[in-house]
């Protein structure tokens, strides 16, 4: 929990050090790669994790992304330019996806199946209370100890978690394949990637290209697994019947519900008139349910079977985003939409729980790493795509609506300029219809959990 702690502190907090940073170090056009660099890293890393992980243990590989943690902590506390701030944060990505990976491998690994889902909603926890308080944290050290000590405090966390997982987590597990690097497919899903996060620029011309990288770097990597003992990325653990249907109803409902989220601070700042710290605290709705429902529903597990348990949540979190579309659509009370969004993050957060508990009883401890590694990649797609979808939405709107597109893009970075109607407007419709399409394909994911529910349990020996 302490590690995961690390992870969810740097993908929630450090856009509040952005603006100090570029005083800083200067260079602001290159600002917005300080974050994306570590969201394109941490995606490739949690794939390569997993043949680690099956190839030499939970521990050897937690202890070598711990070391990492605090080497690009320290190279990103210490840069004195922008580009070596970039490179640094590109090394905490890939410290951070291994660090996740690990954590759901563990859980499978160590657990027994009935307690796997108590241990899941335990590390969410860490993002629920993160969501809440890494921003204020901070903010504090800001103001405090400038930017440099926001990366900082990541070392001695890190310090910690090493010394409690020094013996505690499990070993490689016996039968399993030994560890391989796979640099062509790692060079392929990187692209793939990379292409991904292209497609979330919020224009047209980028989503176009993004999606034809994605296309070409997916098909490329098909004909490589296929000739390979050996790839990154196993093909049957997406399209083994065993694990598909959880792979594609947790990536529906987090693409929607993800996916809007992340522009309700542009709505609630520039379509409902709210100071940039309401807009920014927007977006922990849906993280606090989320949060919240992770425990709940491991609970449930106890009772119900976790295919059913996912059901619920795919029709929780569709019946509340369709709630909440109707809301923004009728301009209802912020009070409104924001409890909502804490029942679509719930369905959510029962999903992903119930998910990778059902995923993990179907697969040996020999592979938990490889599979657990490719269903939060294929997560993070989702999360992409959906981002991608509703900025075009977003964007598209009020292009037809307005002719200054970029003073819209600048209230994300907290502009308090006075927003006139006519933009004002446009916002509302274009997160309107944005919230209206993620409440469908948060429906979809109810196909998905109703085909899981349905198919045959083809459970193997687990860690019990």
């Amino acid at each position: 929990m302490s590690a995961v702690g690390i992870a969810a502190y740097n993908a929630l907090s450090v856009s509040a050090a952005l603006p100090d940073i570029g005083d800083d170090l200067g260079n602001v056009g290159l600002l917005p790669w300080v974050i994306t660099i570590e969201l394109l890293t941490s995606a490739v890393a949690i794939l390569m994790a997993g043949p680690l992980i099956d190839g030499v243990g939970v521990r050897l590989t937690f202890r070598w992304s711990g070391a990492a943690i605090i080497v690009a902590s320290t190279l990103a506390a210490f840069s004195i330019n922008m580009p070596m701030l970039i490179v640094a944060r590109g090394m905490q990505g890939i410290a951070a996806g291994m660090v996740i990976a690990v954590a759901v491998a563990a859980a499978g690994i160590a657990f027994p199946a009935e307690l796997r889902p108590r241990a899941f909603a335990a590390t969410s926890s860490v993002w629920g209370v993160l969501g809440v308080a890494g921003p204020a944290i901070a903010a504090v050290l800001v103001s405090t100890t400038g930017w440099r000590g926001v990366l900082l405090v990541n070392v001695p966390v890190a310090l910690f978690a090493l010394w409690m997982g020094r013996s505690s987590l499990p070993g490689r597990q016996v039968g399993a394949a030994e560890a391989n690097f796979d640099p062509v497919g790692l060079v392929l899903v990187t692209a793939l990637t990379a292409g991904a996060l292209a497609t979330a620029a919020g224009s047209l011309l980028a989503a176009l290209i993004g999606t034809t990288i994605v296309i070409a770097a997916g098909l490329s990597y098909v004909r490589h697994a296929r000739s390979v003992p050996q790839p990154v990325l196993r093909l049957g653990h997406i399209t083994d019947p065993r694990f598909r249907y959880i792979h594609l109803a947790a990536a529906a409902a987090m693409a929607g519900g993800l996916g809007a989220d992340a522009f309700l601070p542009l709505y609630v700042r520039g379509a409902r008139g709210q100071s940039f710290g309401v807009a920014a605290f927007s977006v922990l709705f849906i993280t606090i349910g989320w949060s919240a429902a992770a425990v709940i529903a491991s609970r449930l597990q106890d009772h119900f079977s976790g295919e059913r348990v996912m059901l619920l949540g795919t029709l929780i979190a569709s019946s509340a985003a369709a709630f909440t579309a109707m809301a923004v659509a009728l301009t209802a009370p912020l009070p409104v939409i924001f409890g909502l969004l804490v029942f679509v993050g719930a369905g959510i957060g029962t999903i992903t729980n119930s998910g990778l508990a059902v995923l993990q009883s179907r697969v040996q401890t020999t592979e938990m790493g490889r599979v657990g590694s490719s269903h939060q990649f294929l997560r993070t797609l989702g999360i992409t795509y959906g981002t991608a979808a509703a900025g075009l939405i977003v964007f598209s709107v009020v292009g037809r609506r307005i002719d200054d597109i970029e003073s819209v893009r600048e209230l994300l970075g907290g502009d308090e300029s006075i927003i006139d109607p006519a933009t004002a407007d446009a916002l509302a419709a274009g997160f309107s219809w944005a919230m209206a399409a993620a409440a469908v394909v948060i429906t979809l994911s109810i196909l998905p959990a109703v085909g899981l529910v349905r198919s045959s349990r083809d459970r193997v020996r687990s860690a019990e």
